[in-house]
């Protein structure tokens, strides 16, 4: 089968890179996920420490890159890998970083403060790649022949989620996104976009692919109302719902291991049969380096 779009997770954890012998199966760099459309084209969605293989991937050969980096927000876990994407450091290579602007601060100031001579030594303005940057707000837009939705989250300080579109191939990115169950709406101290989930309902239906924060467990969720992330049970609704066909659980918490990972989808019961259609969904935690055909 002719192979259209490949999706490889680099790096698939939350909050905080997690080394050590306990995360090799799941791995323990922070989130970046490579999506490689017919042509070449290469969409990368957010710059974690995973983004630092993928650079050295794909800049060994003599071929130029031209990369388009989606950032789905301006937390450390999901930036603090740019400055070492290696491809950004290579005359005649084109980076082009799209995400949204900030309450008075411009997109290209935020990524470059990050690269001040206090927090790293090499300044953005000394890259030798071709550096852009394109503002992105809530809606629809065509980036390179592809159609790519967006939509804003429930995530402290804003949050963005992407769905590509390519031929029949829907694949969904919503990370840092807190389904909110009732227990959290009760709350009236916390401000929560209602129509979150009927939103993200209508453009993952269907989808091929849902890339989805699922963080915590319920129990610890009780306790990290507000905190912008989501439990495995409100993800699994969410999937069900929407019809997704692959429901990839992401973003995993510094303290969940290996083993516990395990654990938590093996007790997702993802597979079996959804009331009394013959509706199937693929569930699975992603780990770095898994690679995903359409």
């Amino acid at each position: 089968m002719k192979v259209g779009i490949k999706v490889k997770f680099w790096g698939v954890r939350g909050s905080i890179p997690t080394p050590g012998v306990k995360y090799i199966k799941y791995g323990g760099n922070t989130p970046c996920v490579e999506m490689r459309l017919p042509d070449n084209k290469l969409f990368i969605f957010d710059a974690g420490t995973g983004i630092r293989e993928l650079g050295s991937m794909i800049s060994s050969g003599e071929e130029k890159v031209k990369a388009y980096i989606f950032l789905s927000h301006f937390h450390w876990d999901h930036i603090q890998g740019l400055p070492f994407f290696i491809p950004s450091y290579i005359n005649g290579n084109e980076i082009i970083i799209l995400g949204m602007d900030m309450k008075d601060v411009r997109l290209d100031k935020i990524i470059s403060d990050q690269m001040e001579s206090i927090y790293f030594p090499i300044k953005l303005q000394s890259l030798s790649a071709q550096i852009k940057f394109q503002i992105i707000s809530e809606g629809s837009l065509i980036i390179d022949g592809v159609r790519v939705d967006t939509m804003y989250l429930n995530h402290p300080g804003q949050a963005m989620g992407f769905v590509v579109s390519w031929g029949k191939v829907k694949i969904c990115y919503f990370t840092d996104n807190e389904l909110v169950p009732k227990l959290a709406t009760k709350n009236s101290n916390l401000k929560y976009k209602s129509d979150t989930k009927e939103k993200i309902l209508k453009l993952i239906s269907g989808a091929d692919l849902l890339i989805h924060d699922a963080q915590y467990t319920d129990e610890e969720y009780k306790t990290k109302v507000g905190w912008g992330h989501s439990s495995f049970s409100e993800v699994l609704s969410l999937a069900r719902e929407g019809s997704v066909h692959r429901l990839a659980l992401f973003h995993h918490d510094p303290d969940h291991f290996d083993e516990k990972i395990d654990v938590l989808v093996a007790n997702c019961n993802c597979g079996e049969n959804q009331g009394e259609t013959s509706y199937v969904m693929d569930c699975f935690a992603a780990h770095e380096g898994m690679e995903l055909h359409f």
